[in-house]
């Protein structure tokens, strides 16, 4: 009978353990997630979701090639947007990465800066801080964390697009 009730604790105990590890695993954010997901992001100008804010265009097209290692790069919203949601700060803390550059096959993001056109806040323009490597595939990436100026509202899409440098 003793041998028996230590069972039933060591089940009870391990389904505790089970059970915690599972909640704390799926209450996680989703921002990374957002991040890597690759079927849900839509090139500037393509969103048929037009509920909200969306990016009407940038100045590098999806597949540009080849693209100057000094270039900036732009994206203009639909409205205006609020800056301090637009911004690649903090690489550690995805949910401030909203406008980012990265290196095909590289783990970092390229460090720069996202600057807005005061007072319209429509465009937003990330700086790299140094040239971008010669015959490298970029991907840009801006995020549904970009919100309109009235904060009411996310982006209607993620949008990502890539461009190859040149010589």
């Amino acid at each position: 009978m003793k041998r028996f009730k230590t069972q039933q604790a060591y089940f009870a105990l391990i389904m505790l353990v089970v059970s915690v590890l599972l909640i704390t695993g799926c209450g996680g954010s989703d921002e990374v997630a957002l991040l890597k997901a690759e079927h849900d992001p839509v090139a500037p100008g393509t969103c048929t979701e037009a509920v909200g804010p969306f990016v009407i265009s940038s100045n590098l097209i999806d597949g540009d090639n080849p693209v100057p290692i000094n270039t900036l790069i732009t994206a203009t919203f639909s409205e205006a947007m609020n800056p301090t949601t637009i911004e690649v700060t903090n690489s550690g803390n995805p949910q401030v990465l909203t406008f980012t550059l990265k290196a095909h096959n590289q783990v970092d993001n390229v460090h720069g800066t996202v600057t807005m056109n005061d007072p319209l806040n429509t465009i937003a323009t990330f700086k790299p801080d140094a040239a971008l490597d010669i015959n490298t595939q970029y991907t840009a990436t801006i995020t549904k964390y970009a919100k309109s100026a009235s904060n009411n509202s996310e982006l209607s899409c993620i949008y990502r697009w890539s461009f190859t440098t040149g010589t």
